[in-house]
């Protein structure tokens, strides 16, 4: 009989640490697939990350490539206006040269209308 009550109760024994480590293997599993969910979310968000950080070095590129065009505009621009303030400069001249030609030809025209008037015919 003792040996027997012995028996159970290292059957007993058993049953509850097979439950306890039944148990345990169900919490490590659940674990395991909750970190696997983790990974994948966390796979997920850096593909995310990934994606976008190409997206803003485009937007990056484009910002760079927009600032030189516009830098080569404005050095056209600049050496247009140049261009143009250096013809004004010489239409000014032009005309300062003809309006001096015009005063000579007004003074020499006055002294001619002064020589004809002395050969005046009566």
């Amino acid at each position: 009989a003792n040996a027997t009550t012995e028996i159970s109760r290292l059957v007993d024994e058993i049953q509850t640490e097979t439950n306890d480590v039944t148990e345990a293997m169900e919490v490590g599993i659940a674990q395991v697939v909750n970190g696997t969910t983790l990974v994948r979310e966390t796979q997920q968000n850096l593909n995310a990350i990934v994606t976008a950080t190409s997206g803003i070095k485009e937007l990056v590129q484009e910002i760079t490539q927009a600032a030189a065009n516009q830098g080569q505009q404005s050095q056209m621009l600049t050496k247009v206006m140049l261009d143009v303030s250096a013809i004004a400069s010489e239409t000014s001249q032009g005309a300062a040269e003809i309006s001096e030609s015009f005063e000579e030809l007004e003074s020499t025209s006055r002294e001619l209308q002064t020589s004809v008037r002395q050969f005046k015919v009566d």
